[in-house]
Order: C-alpha cells, then structure tokens, then sequence
C-alpha cells in the first residue's frame, strides 16, 4: 500500500493545479480530464497486481544446516583426540566419587604431552571440575562434552543432566567444541538403552536449541547400521561412531581392516554426515573363561595395543578423521568385580596409562 500511495502522490505533484488566468482555463480542463483519465487507469493497474507478501523464512523440519565440527587450535588441526576418564583406584562414577583437582591437573599434563582434544562423557561436577583446570591454568585442551542419559534414570533425571550440559557448554565456550548426547543408549545390546527413541530425538532438539556447538549422538556401529538410526541422524550435526574390532571376535591382523571397512561402510549409509569415531581401541588384558570376552579370539596384551594403536593413528592422521581413541587412563572401576579373575577383565584395560599413571608400551 505504501508503494501505490507514493505513485499517486507523485501523479498530484506531476500535475498541480495553480491560479489560472481566464484565457487557459479552456486549456486547462481538457489537461485536467485527461490527467484524471490516466490515474484511472494507473490505479486500475496496480490494483490487478498480485498482493506484496514477506517471504517466508521459517526453518522446515529436516533442513535446518549442519553446524560444522572441525577441532583446531591456533590454526592446527587436533582431531586426533583421545577419551578421559578421571577416576583413580577406589573411586567410580557410582560412588559419586571426585578425584581431587591436583589430580586433574597432573593427568592433563601428561594428556596434552601428545593430545589437545579430549572427550568426556557427563555433565557433572567431575566435568566442571576438569574444564576449570582447563580454563584456570590456560591448558591446550579442547572437549567434546557428554551428557550421560539413561534408562535407568527417570525422565527428570535426564532433564537435569542434559540443562547442565547446555549450562557448562554455555559456560566454556572457548574450551567445549562439541557436544555428545547419551553413549551407546540406542543400540539394542546396551544395559541402559532408551527403547524410545523420540524421547531421545526430543533430547536432541532441547540441547540443540540452546547451545551453539555441534551436537551428536554417540553409538556403537551396530545401531547405525540399522534403518530405524536414520531419525537419530537427522537430527545430529555429525554421527558419533563406536566400533572395537576386539569385542567383535577379530584378531589383530584383522582389527585395522575391519575398524577402516565399518568407518566406510557407516561414511556411506550417510554420505552427508560427517562421521566421527567415538571410540576404538585395543584392551591390554583379558580374562579367558566361559563368558562372551572369554571366547574371543583376539589376543590382548601392551605388544598388541601398541601394533593396533600405531597403524590406527597412521590411519587417523592419513585420512583426517577425527577420532577419540579409547582410552586414556585405564579404570579399576569398570567391568565389575565377577568371575574367575576379576581385575584382568578388559574393560578396566583400555588406557595407554595404568590406572596409577605410568605410561604402557604405546607410549615408551
């Protein structure tokens, strides 16, 4: 309306209409009529015009752009990352355990001697703690930030956990890169699976609502690799991958091999993804009795992570995928105390430290 009344303001200016003298007003009629034909005429035309509407900018469901996730510091690529858990002897995540801040300091010490991006799997004061030192001593550290979900949680305890990662992201932006929500809770062999799988995609939506980092969801390859993990994938900026060649019965001439064909394979189920491995590695013990890891076939021990560690960084670097090996300080607490010889179970042995900080073969 501000366009057509601006063009009929300027027909009246074209045309005014002064003081005449006797001998034009004869002239001047005829001019008058005429001009009154042609606004006329004008004001027909622009009312046959389509209706000016605002162009509608709203988001639509599955098409919102993926927020980018590439790990740098000071202009350096540090996508080969490592996982960390704090947790000395004698403490456990169930016991509410915290390890002391002197504690922290000396294992990120060691950590940045080789890595600047870490992964940690909660939101809690353990994770507030690390990224305080991070911040108070001006560490070259960089984190991708879990939120540890459950279905053996209530609903409002998922809630809590997830507004604190939203908190401590908001909070350490210069040091919390990306965000994982839940760790292995959608594949069906997981303890503390959520079987719904919309709730988990409305966790996703909340966090990604309030944050600015890139989010994901982190999972082992045998959920990604089903139909029903696409809606989980439209919803995440990249795909957070799990995948031991270990615990899937395969030797160690095997283990590269196979950890490169599950990366391609999951790279091609979705090729506008980017696909992050989560979590790999190769464990320093193992126990040999009648359970599943008693049956396995691959051999474990300093020599064997060492072979696998160095041909899957090789990997890593060569191909630029960034990666999170697992693990960097094996956990006492892990894996239970059952069975016939408890503490060599491999789950306690994923670290390229021991659990009292001494550095293992891979690192000698």
């Amino acid at each position: 309306m501000a366009y057509r009344a601006r063009v009929f303001r300027a027909i009246r200016l074209m045309h005014p209409i002064r003081n005449m003298t006797t001998a034009n007003r004869h002239r001047t009629v005829l001019y008058k009529s005429s001009s009154r034909l042609l606004a006329f005429i004008l004001q027909l035309a622009l009312l046959a015009l389509p209706p000016v509407t605002a162009a509608d900018t709203s988001p639509q469901e599955g098409t919102a752009s993926k927020r980018e996730f590439t790990p740098v510091l000071d202009g350096r690529w540090i996508g080969n990352g490592i996982s960390y858990g704090a947790y000395r002897d004698g403490e456990s995540p169930d016991k509410g355990s915290l390890t002391s801040l002197d504690n922290i300091r000396e294992d990120l010490r060691l950590i940045t001697q080789r890595w600047q991006l870490i992964r940690l799997y909660d939101a809690g004061q353990q994770s507030l703690n690390i990224l305080q030192v991070i911040r108070d001593e001006r560490l070259p550290v960089r984190v991708m930030l879990g939120a540890w979900i459950s279905s053996k949680q209530t609903p409002a305890e998922d809630k809590a956990e997830l507004d604190r990662l939203i908190e401590l992201a908001n909070r350490f932006p210069e040091i919390v890169v990306a965000v994982n929500v839940g760790n292995e809770i959608n594949v069906d062999w997981s303890e503390h699976r959520i079987d719904d799988i919309d709730r988990v995609v409305e966790y996703i939506r909340h966090v990604r609502a309030n944050i600015r980092q890139p989010v994901t969801v982190s999972d082992d390859y045998n959920f990604w690799n089903k139909e029903h993990a696409g809606k989980i994938a439209k919803e995440v900026d990249f795909i957070g991958l799990h995948a031991y060649a270990f615990w899937n019965n395969q030797t160690l001439d095997q283990a590269m091999e196979w950890t490169d064909a599950i990366f391609r394979d999951i790279q091609e189920r979705y090729p506008d993804h980017l696909v992050v491995y989560g979590e790999t590695g190769w464990p320093t013990s193992r126990v040999y009795d009648t359970s599943y890891e008693g049956k396995l076939i691959g051999k474990a021990g300093e020599a064997e992570q060492k072979a696998f560690f160095d041909e899957y960084t090789a990997w890593v670097d060569s191909n630029r995928v960034i990666s999170f090996y697992f693990e960097a300080f094996d956990e006492q607490w892990k894996g239970g105390f059952d069975g016939e010889n408890p503490l060599a179970k491999a789950e306690k042995h994923w670290g390229v430290y021991r659990s009292d900080r001494t550095p293992k073969k891979v690192l000698q």
